[in-house]
């Protein structure tokens, strides 16, 4: 069999050179075959300008191969036809319809050489097609029904074959059942071609219609998923219960992943407690995260299986997050949310709303407990493929955006593509891209990122779920001078939260970024509730706490009389929890209040101090730069922040005069050519807080 490179080769050596994306196309087409090769390669010499070579070069192959069989008896073209569809070794089978009347190893020898067999599976493409052509459909049904009939008795079929046959128009009941059993334990992308392959097979459509939609929600299809599941809905007193309930909770992932949380609540209402069945804590888990208290149900007699348990665990972990009001009810929750996740196993076969997984890690989130968030990642088994995959990637990504690893929050999202339907992923995405601008001090990439975002904000609906993004986003609205753009998701986070009375563990996270918010807008009325909110919240657990001592401080900063020790002492607590990057900033723009120098200079060491590194602009990694100075440090600290040359001298205790040697110094260093684009590589470093 000939190479691309061969078939290059051979075309050079005839004297009529072809690209390698013809040889290629040649190759897809013959298999490499030398006797197809050179027709391929004869029909492409007299390709039209305007017509297809790739049309003219397959047509070319099917007519040689039709000729090919149309030469052949009866005997030899069912030999063929078998030996295409992998039955050459079944003596019984060739058997009959060659009735003795030719030889299959000498005939399979002949159609090898022409092109029309290929030396070793798999079968050459386009040859089905020719056998249609040549032997009609109904003949080549009766053959390859035979070999079916023949390998289910001896119970030799394979998948393989039985795709292959079922995509030759065979329609058998045998076939139909063996390909919707393999399908039924096979992986979610071999699933949907083997259930597409049952029903061409004669299987029920309806029958099949829940368990497509299963795994075309499992592969992030949601068109398809919505279309199967309707399908059910449509028919629901034509199917049974179980096939219903995989319906609805198909149709309510397809609502999740579209950010449309209250659809999928008022789908289990629609289904109801009595057939809800084994998906009862399922429904209770969409409706306290579409933010309705969800009724009390009756205990399930369903058995205990792993997949029950761990549903029952979610559900209940759940309701303790949303209920805790103190640290030991927050690690309640937890513990039984981890039990949760170590129950769920690796279910890639089955697609939910919400997940233990995910939900553990947003748990931990809003907790600050970003270690556990590591933890939990490492366990999942989603892929990364799938929409669940990609989810967890985009929550680990978030975890490195607020412990200050930009650079690998940036890392993480770079290479992900996802598709417009997956609302709920490109809230998360969107929002992680105007973050990290935003703590970049990027503004141009923040304008850029803000109008990438407003398709999913336009679309969307707000849930406990995405509070993170939200509270994002706002932050981003904010600073670019669009907050309207937010108001209507902010008033759905308000009906959320008051639904579900004002959850502690979970509303302290928005709080946190209300009370930024507040200090983007320069407002502090903005800032009074929710610090208070925070206030409230402080006994949950230890992040809330620490969210409503960083809180006062901040207002005592807008309120323009910061306490130093209170807010070196949130700025610490703050990067405990691994916001180093809000630590910093609170400290910096404290510094810039206080009226006493020496104060304002620890703050400033504070703020230096806590951090984190930051991916640097391309413009300053293409030319590696020099360090600076402790003293140039300082200075660039209050270049960026805005202060005058005057009163940073005031501060350094040494003249304005020097301080503007100090800044010529550093812009060359850097090499910066404006006073702009010094300061964007300042930011690009590290220096400065914004907002």
């Amino acid at each position: 069999m000939l190479t691309k490179s061969d078939i290059a080769a051979r075309a050079t050596d005839a004297g009529r050179p072809i690209s390698r994306a013809l040889a290629g196309t040649i190759l897809t087409a013959t298999g490499g075959c030398e006797n197809t090769v050179d027709v391929a390669l004869e029909a492409s010499r007299r390709v039209d300008a305007d017509m297809s070579v790739t049309k003219v070069v397959v047509d070319a192959v099917h007519a040689h191969r039709v000729a090919y069989l149309a030469a052949l008896t009866r005997a030899e073209q069912s030999v063929v036809a078998l030996a295409h569809f992998g039955a050459e070794s079944d003596t019984e089978v060739l058997s009959e319809p060659t009735e003795g009347a030719a030889d299959p190893a000498a005939v399979r020898e002949s159609a090898v050489a022409a092109g029309v067999l290929a030396q070793e599976p798999p079968s050459l493409s386009g040859v089905t097609e020719a056998l249609l052509a040549t032997l009609g459909a109904p003949r080549l049904s009766e053959i390859l029904t035979a070999l079916l009939e023949y390998r289910c008795k001896t119970d030799t079929l394979d998948t393989d074959m039985a795709v292959s046959i079922a995509g030759a128009g065979v329609r058998h009941p045998q076939l139909a059942h063996f390909l919707t059993f393999e399908a039924d334990r096979a992986e979610p992308e071999s699933a949907a071609t083997l259930y597409s392959c049952a029903v061409d097979a004669g299987a029920e459509p309806l029958s099949l219609a829940a368990r497509r939609a299963d795994v075309a929600a499992v592969l992030g299809d949601l068109d398809a998923a919505e279309r199967f599941g309707d399908h059910v809905l449509e028919h629901s007193d034509s199917v049974t219960a179980g096939e219903l309930r995989t319906a609805i909770r198909t149709s309510a992932t397809v609502a999740a992943e579209r950010g449309m949380t209250e659809r999928g609540r008022q789908l289990y209402e629609w289904l109801g407690p009595d057939r809800a069945g084994t998906d009862a804590p399922l429904a209770a888990v969409v409706a306290s995260v579409a933010g309705v208290v969800p009724p009390v149900t009756a205990v399930s007699t369903a058995p205990p299986t792993s997949a029950t348990a761990a549903l029952t665990l979610l559900a209940s972990g759940l309701q303790q997050s949303i209920a805790a009001e103190s640290t030991a009810e927050t690690t309640a929750a937890t513990n039984t949310l981890m039990r949760a996740v170590s129950l769920s196993g690796a279910d890639a076969r089955r697609a939910a709303p919400e997940t233990a997984s995910a939900t553990a890690i947003l748990f931990a989130l809003h907790c600050g407990d970003l270690g556990r968030v590591e933890s939990l990642v490492s366990r999942s088994t989603a892929p990364m493929q799938h929409p669940s995959g990609t989810r967890i990637a985009l929550l680990q990504a978030w975890a490195s955006m607020l412990s200050g690893d930009l650079a690998a929050a940036a890392s993480r999202i770079e290479t992900m593509r996802i598709p417009s339907s997956h609302s709920r992923n490109r809230l998360f995405f969107h929002a992680i891209g105007v973050g990290l601008a935003r703590r970049s001090g990027d503004r141009g990439a923040l304008i850029n990122a803000w109008d990438d975002a407003q398709d999913v904000i336009a679309e969307y609906s707000a849930d406990l779920f995405s509070l993170l993004p939200i509270g994002e986003l706002w932050l981003g609205a904010v600073r670019v001078g669009q907050p309207d753009r937010m108001t209507h998701l902010l008033a759905q986070v308000d009906s959320v939260l008051a639904g579900l009375d004002e959850p502690s563990a979970w509303a302290s996270a928005f709080h946190w970024y209300g009370v930024q918010a507040a200090i983007a807008a320069e407002n502090p009325a903005e800032l009074v509730p929710h610090a208070r909110a925070l206030a409230s919240a402080a006994e949950s657990n230890r992040y809330s706490a620490t969210l409503a001592s960083a809180g006062r401080a901040w207002l005592g900063v807008l309120q323009g009389h910061p306490n130093v020790s209170d807010v070196e002492a949130a700025a610490h607590s703050l990067t405990q929890f691994g916001l180093s990057w809000d630590g910093a900033r609170l400290a910096g723009e404290a510094a810039l209040r206080v009226a006493d120098t020496r104060a304002a200079t620890t703050l400033l060491q504070v703020a230096r101090s806590l951090r984190q590194p930051v991916a640097a602009p391309t413009a300053v990694t293409a030319e590696p730069k020099g360090a600076l100075s402790a003293r140039e440090a300082e200075v660039a600290e209050m270049l960026v922040l805005g202060i005058t040359y005057r009163e940073a001298g005031n501060r350094l205790y040494i003249s304005a005069k020097t301080v503007e040697h100090h800044v010529a110094r550093i812009k060359r260093r850097l090499g910066a050519r404006s006073r702009s684009e010094l300061l964007s590589m300042l930011r690009g470093m590290g220096y400065g807080t914004t907002v």
